[in-house]
């Protein structure tokens, strides 16, 4: 038999399936890992608790034991990070997620491992794409957002805060262009992500692998009906996108909505409620957030409507993808929408504004046929261009490209 071509994997945290880009991680590497063999290497959570210590080791005997033929595990820096490496500023963010140690460890894991591929995840990692190495490397660019100054996914970058963290924003660019340069392809998520990049990657370079869902586990068989006028909405919000979202619906759209149906309840679900998105709800009794669930089907399975009220950040939405999966109709912004191939009307509603963004949600609520309608249109769209077997495959024949 073949021996399976190592690949190493870094990754910032664990890829536990607490948010959408972790799941897409771990999913494309559980999918993959017939043809190859996965060395994970990333940084130690942070332990404050015997109890959180105890999760821990649950967490990577669940979920990264069973993909991954070997864990590398590196001690987080301390402090702020490193400013600079080889004579070049890093941004905030990836200073958080610079080690030598990560370094050292991964030149020796290619070597213990013989690794025929280096796969990086996350644009915040792509310092440890600029030594070579000797194998070819891969990045993975989850979303463009950190990119822009109008829509950064960044709390400290987002709206009008951009003009300050300018220098900031010059930082990740100039890394971005040099990850360009160091890595020999960089992977997008959509095709809008792909366009963006081509300023700063060599076209070529560049391939679109997109984010996909598990149809056989989110199906519209497992909706037991609507309980009254419930609208749910999924994120993990320390991911400030989703935060804001929680925020800018809850004080500017939910009461246009309330004013015309009254009886109207959001489920906020999903892991680390930060305080803004706590202080959201007791602003507004309506709200109630669950915090992280063990299954998000059920809950999606009591909706009527899905909000995706996202105006800041890039790539694709996982979550719109569930709710698709599960025939739940979608009311999206524009911004949520853009990542994601499908018929604006037909397989989900969009709105633009957040008056627009109301009347659709109580366009929904008012029509059991049109919810039903849109609801199938989307699990149609999910089905037909958003499964995991392609999206797999189009990762593994990147990694062929690579391998030879």
């Amino acid at each position: 038999m073949e021996r399976r071509a190592a690949v190493a994997l870094l990754t910032p945290r664990p890829p536990y399936p607490w948010d959408g880009g972790s799941k897409r991680i771990l999913t494309l590497a559980r999918l993959n890992k017939g043809r190859f063999r996965f060395v994970l290497l990333t940084f130690r959570p942070e332990v404050r608790s015997p109890a959180e210590a105890a999760a821990d080791l649950r967490d990577e005997r669940e979920h990264l034991a069973p993909v991954f033929d070997r864990v590398v595990w590196v001690e987080p820096p301390s402090g702020p990070g490193q400013a600079s490496v080889d004579g070049f500023g890093l941004p905030r963010d990836a200073r958080r997620f610079y080690s030598p140690a990560m370094d050292l460890a991964l030149a020796d894991t290619v070597r213990e491992e013989s690794c025929r591929l280096v796969h990086v995840e996350y644009d915040l990692m792509a310092v440890y794409g600029r030594k070579r190495l000797g194998v070819p490397s891969l990045l993975t660019q989850h979303d463009a957002g950190g990119l822009s100054l109008t829509c950064s996914y960044f709390r400290e970058s987002a709206g009008w805060r951009g003009l300050l963290a300018a220098p900031d924003w010059l930082r990740r660019i100039n890394l971005m262009r040099r990850a360009g340069a160091w890595f020999d392809r960089v992977v997008v998520t959509t095709e809008e992500d792909r366009r963006d990049l081509s300023r700063l990657v060599i076209g070529e370079r560049l391939r679109t692998v997109p984010t996909g869902v598990d149809l056989s586990h989110f199906r519209p068989d497992a909706r037991r009906g609507p309980e009254g006028d419930l609208l749910v909405f999924v994120g993990h919000y320390p991911h400030f996108p989703n935060e804001d979202a929680v925020v800018r619906f809850a004080d500017r759209i939910l009461p246009r909505i309330l004013s015309r149906r009254p009886g109207v309840r959001v489920l906020v679900v999903g892991s680390r409620p930060t305080e803004a998105v706590l202080a959201a709800a007791r602003r507004h009794p309506e709200l109630e957030v669950t915090g992280a669930v063990p299954d998000v089907r059920p809950v999606l399975a009591r909706a009527s409507v899905f909000i995706a009220p996202i105006r800041l950040g890039r790539g694709i939405k996982g979550k719109v993808l569930e709710a698709f999966a599960m025939g739940l109709p979608v009311v999206a912004s524009s911004r949520a929408a853009a990542g994601i191939d499908a018929a604006e009307g037909r397989d989900l509603l969009v709105a633009r504004t957040d008056s627009g963004f109301a009347d659709e949600v109580v366009r929904l609520l008012e029509s059991p046929a049109l919810r039903s309608a849109v609801g199938e249109a989307g699990r149609a769209r999910a089905s037909a261009l958003y499964d995991w077997g392609p999206c797999s495959q189009r990762l593994s024949e990147v990694y062929d490209e690579l391998i030879g």
